[in-house]
């Protein structure tokens, strides 16, 4: 049990810290630059750091799921639920913060970068339920 929460984790980091640097810190730098997103001084350790707490409560909370965890559409159907949680705490709460970034372009964007984020990570932890 220890082992698919630690391989499910490590999927969700691998997923999601070269996805989040991508897209916001290569992609759409401009953008996010222009928003303020950053402020002058990024730690990405801090950012990678949330990236591993999530990933151990996700798939602990996945793994505790009395369903079949092989299943595709499980795995999916929770990353989505759990996705839109972790979006209306990061998204929302971010638009509420400032109003450089409270507008429909931002909510778009990170609305699919979210999406792109949990569709790909039901994908991996269901697939490492059903493997491991």
């Amino acid at each position: 049990m220890y082992m698919k929460i630690l391989l499910g984790a490590l999927a969700y980091i691998i997923v999601t810290f070269p996805l989040a640097v991508l897209w916001h810190m290569k992609i759409f730098k401009t953008k996010y630059m222009q928003w303020k997103y950053f402020g002058e001084d990024v730690k990405p350790i801090l950012g990678f750091s949330s990236m591993v707490v999530q990933g151990i409560v996700l798939s602990y909370g996945y793994s505790v799921l009395a369903v079949n965890h092989s299943s595709l559409l499980v795995g999916i159907s929770y990353a989505l639920v759990m996705g839109v949680f972790l979006w209306s705490a990061h998204v929302l709460a971010a638009m509420g913060k400032s109003s450089a970034i409270r507008h429909f372009e931002f909510f778009a964007m990170e609305t699919a970068y979210l999406a792109i984020q949990f569709v790909i990570f039901g994908i991996l932890i269901s697939y490492e339920f059903a493997w491991f």
